[in-house]
């Protein structure tokens, strides 16, 4: 074995200790309505068995075939306005909202 191929594997991130101290953080699985809750909404997550027609997402325009999952999304106290839309769309709502709310 070369010196040089030695020293590829001892910078190797998985071989140095001090890259693991905070790996705690990532093992903790999150909770993914959690992650879609929105301060004044209502999030109900639709499973791919329960969804027999197509809806249009207001994010991105694309539909949401029948028989896919997603969310189904409305204003506290107001169902009548609730809208179906893709996950990561309905996500990337939240990162957007709760960004701007911070800033």
């Amino acid at each position: 074995m070369s010196k040089g191929s030695r020293k590829k594997r001892a910078t190797r991130p998985w071989q140095d200790a001090t890259a693991f101290r905070d790996i705690g953080d990532l093992l903790v699985p999150s909770s993914e309505e959690d992650e879609l809750r929105l301060d004044g909404y209502e999030v109900q997550q639709v499973s791919a068995g329960r969804t027999d027609k197509a809806y249009v997402c207001p994010e991105c325009g694309n539909a949401i075939a029948a028989g896919e999952s997603h969310v189904v999304v409305w204003p506290e106290g107001d169902p009548d306005l609730r809208r179906h839309w893709h996950r990561h769309c309905w996500r990337f709502e939240v990162n957007r909202s709760r960004s701007e709310s911070e800033a």
